[in-house]
């Protein structure tokens, strides 16, 4: 049985996510996450909206954010989620001109893409230093938003691209 949730998000392009596979394999057991479909989430909408109804009426919303790089890597051990994040405060504004629209609660983004769901670290110490060993910049937001209906399965979640909106 599948859970089905909307989202809003950015899409991005990482410059060599083979190399980060190889560069981190070493250290992290647990599942990559699908290349065709890394994001940063700028608005998580669970299931308070249809689709349809979504989409309509951000028919006439005026998209804009700023491109930026993914500048670094970081682990959130609270999730244990492996992450690219960027430093990019335009998503903020972002998310609080949709918060305006859609009625969300006001929140405080932490812009990142998940790349893997960490089931364990091999060498926490040495995981750390690669962190902040491998240069940067990582990958780059691609100017589009996509509205994203998330199907969560007991084997994980898969991504389904309802609406794109280029700016």
């Amino acid at each position: 049985m599948s859970t089905n949730r909307l989202f809003l998000a950015v899409p991005v392009r990482l410059y060599s996510y083979e190399q980060i596979k190889h560069d981190f394999s070493h250290y992290l057991e647990g599942k990559w996450r699908d290349e065709e479909h890394l994001h940063v989430t700028v608005a998580f909408l669970g299931k308070q909206f249809s689709a349809d109804v979504l989409i309509a009426q951000l028919s006439s919303f005026k998209w804009s954010f700023e491109v930026s790089e993914l500048s670094r890597f970081d682990y959130f051990s609270n999730s244990r989620v492996f992450v690219a994040t960027t430093q990019n405060p335009t998503l903020q504004h972002l998310y609080d001109k949709l918060a305006l629209v859609l009625g969300l609660e006001k929140t405080k983004l932490n812009p990142h893409m998940t790349m893997m769901r960490v089931k364990h670290i091999q060498d926490s110490s040495a995981f750390s230093a690669k962190l902040t060993s491998v240069p940067a910049p990582i990958g780059v937001l691609e100017p589009k938003i996509i509205l994203f209906q998330s199907h969560l399965y007991p084997t994980g979640a898969e991504y389904e691209s309802l609406k794109e909106w280029i700016l």
